[in-house]
């Protein structure tokens, strides 16, 4: 099964991906089971891509 992925950031579109899972992998999961592994790929293919760095900024003290 192969999935396309898309990430977007402020609506625009950033990084485009096509994830595969073996339909052996699958095997006789529900519709719904399936959809949760779906899920958990993009999930796991999203850490991947995503990093977010930050730090505290002090106000300034002079005011």
């Amino acid at each position: 099964m192969r999935i396309k992925v898309q990430l977007s950031l402020g609506g625009q579109a950033v990084k485009e991906d096509e994830l595969v899972i073996e339909e052996s992998k699958l095997g006789e999961l529900t519709d719904e089971e399936i959809e949760q592994a779906i899920e958990i790929n993009i999930r796991s293919w999203a850490d991947k891509m995503i990093s977010i760095h930050w730090e505290i900024v002090e106000e300034d003290q002079a005011q």
